[in-house]
C-alpha cells in the first residue's frame, strides 16, 4: 500500500512524464528550498495549485531533467504515429487532476539519514486525484476504435488520506524524501520510491553508501560496466551509475548487496570494445563497432559495419543486415506470422539495426558513467521510430 500511496503523491503529482514538456523552453536549474522541510511542504502545496511548472521545477533538478530531455522527442513520435491528435496539448496529456488540502507535516519526526537526504514525514491532509482517459487527446480513430471501453472507464476519483494511512500502517507516516544538490533541498521521487521499499521490507537507509567511480572516458564507461557485470561485482556496476541520476542507487547500495549476496562470475572476459558515439539527449550514445568476448576457452566476436551486424562464434561468421529481417522473420514464422505483423517486426528490427546498439553515457563532474534510464529512453525511441501510422490502423483491427 505505501507504494501505491507514494506513487499517487508523486508520479501522479507530476503529471505523468509529458508534462515536463512545459520546461521545454528552459535549461535553468530547478529552484531549491533552504531546508528540507520546506521542499517537500512546497511539492504538495502545488499539488493543489495545478501549478504544473512548479511542480516539476520543485523536484530534485537531475530527475526533473531526465524527462525533460526525453519528453519532446517521445510526443513528437505518439503524433507522427497519430496516436495523439496534432493539436494536443504537452501539458493536458495525462488526464488527471490532482487537488490537496490540509496537509501538514512532523518536523520533529524528520529522519535525517545523512548530510544530503532527509524523510520528511506527512501526517494530515488529503489528496484526491481524479482521473479521465477520455481528456487525453487521443485521435478520433483511436477513440472510435476504443468506443465502448473507453466510456466503460469513466470518470475515477481516489483520495490519499494521510492521517488514516499513519494509523493503517501502525503509526507510521508516508516519508516524502528530500535531496540536497548544492546549497538547495528538493524533493526527490526516485528516493521517496527507494524509502518506501525499505519501509515495506522493514529495511533502514545504510551508514554508509557506495562512492562513484567513472571513468575517464564515455568509451570507457562503457567498458568498465561490462567488464564488471562479467565480472559479477553488483557493487562495481553501481559505482558506474550517474550519481546525479542515479545517487538513490549509491545510497542505498550496501543494502542491495546484502539483499541479493554473492554474485558469481559469468566465466566471461571481455578483451575488446570499440564504439561508435553520438549525441544524444544529455549524454552520448555509444553503440558497438566491435565487441570481442572470451567464454569457456571460445572467442566470441560481434561487429557492425553501417546497419550490418557480423557475429564470429568457432571460426564461422554469420551476418545480418537491415534488408535481411524481413527474409529471416518469414523463414522463422512461416505462415503463423500475419503479413501486417512480419512488415512490423522486420521495420522496428531494421531500425535498430540501423541506430546501433548500445548505452548512453553521461558526463558528472568530469567523470563519466553509464545511464540506465537514459539507455532504456533511447531504445523506447528507436522502436517508436521503426513504427508507421499504418501499424496503429493494424492494432485498431485487431482490437475491434
Amino acid at each position: 500500500m505505501v507504494i501505491t500511496a507514494v506513487v499517487a503523491v508523486l508520479a501522479l503529482a507530476a503529471g505523468t512524464v509529458a508534462t515536463v514538456w512545459a520546461l521545454r523552453s528552459s535549461d535553468d536549474v530547478a529552484a531549491g528550498s533552504e531546508s528540507p522541510s520546506t521542499a517537500a511542504n512546497n511539492l504538495l502545496s502545488a499539488l493543489g495549485s495545478g501549478d504544473v511548472l512548479g511542480i516539476m521545477n520543485g523536484l530534485a533538478p537531475a530527475e526533473a531533467k531526465l524527462s525533460k530531455d526525453y519528453t519532446e522527442a517521445t510526443i513528437s513520435e505518439a503524433k507522427r504515429l497519430e496516436i495523439l491528435k496534432k493539436d494536443a496539448d504537452p501539458n493536458k496529456l495525462s488526464g488527471v487532476q490532482i487537488k490537496s488540502e490540509g496537509i501538514k507535516f512532523d518536523d520533529a519526526a524528520a529522519e535525517k539519514v545523512n548530510d544530503h537526504l532527509t524523510i520528511n514525514k506527512v501526517v494530515e491532509g488529503k489528496i484526491t486525484i481524479t482521473s479521465d482517459v477520455k481528456q487525453i487527446p487521443l485521435t478520433d480513430k483511436l477513440v472510435d476504435a476504443l468506443g465502448a471501453e473507453l466510456d466503460k472507464a469513466g470518470t475515477e476519483t481516489d483520495t490519499l488520506d494521510f492521517a488514516k494511512e499513519k494509523a493503517d500502517r501502525g503509526g507510521k507516516p508516508i516519508g516524502i524524501a528530500t535531496i540536497k544538490v548544492g546549497d538547495e533541498w528538493y524533493p526527490s521521487l526516485f528516493y521517496t520510491l527507494a524509502n518506501a521499499a525499505l519501509e515495506e521490507e522493514d529495511l533502514k537507509w545504510p551508514a554508509q553508501g557506495i562512492a562513484p567511480a567513472g571513468a575517464g572516458s564515455a568509451n570507457d564507461a562503457a567498458k568498465q560496466m561490462v567488464e564488471k557485470a562479467l565480472e559479477g561485482d553488483v557493487k562495481g556496476v553501481i559505482a558506474l551509475l550517474p550519481p546525479d541520476e542515479m545517487g538513490v542507487l549509491q545510497d542505498v547500495g550496501p543494502v542491495i548487496l546484502d539483499q541479493i549476496g554473492k554474485t558469481p562470475a559469468t566465466g566471461a572476459k571481455l578483451i575488446e570494445l570499440e564504439t561508435d558515439a553520438k549525441d544524444v539527449s544529455g549524454g552520448k550514445l555509444l553503440t558497438i563497432r566491435k565487441l570481442v568476448v572470451e567464454a569457456e576457452g571460445e572467442t566470441v566476436e560481434l561487429s557492425r559495419d553501417g546497419d550490418c551486424y557480423s557475429a564470429t562464434v568457432k571460426g564461422e561468421t554469420q551476418q545480418l543486415c537491415a534488408d535481411q529481417i524481413t527474409q529471416l522473420v518469414e523463414q522463422q514464422g512461416g505462415r503463423n506470422i500475419p503479413p501486417a505483423a512480419i512488415d512490423v517486426i522486420a521495420r522496428i528490427g531494421a531500425q535498430v539495426l540501423k541506430d546501433g546498439i548500445g548505452v548512453v553515457a553521461t558526463e558528472v563532474d568530469g567523470k563519466w558513467f553509464v545511464s540506465p534510464f537514459r539507455t532504456y529512453s533511447e531504445l523506447f525511441l528507436t522502436l517508436m521510430r521503426g513504427l508507421e501510422p499504418k501499424d496503429i490502423d493494424e492494432l485498431i483491427k485487431a482490437i475491434k
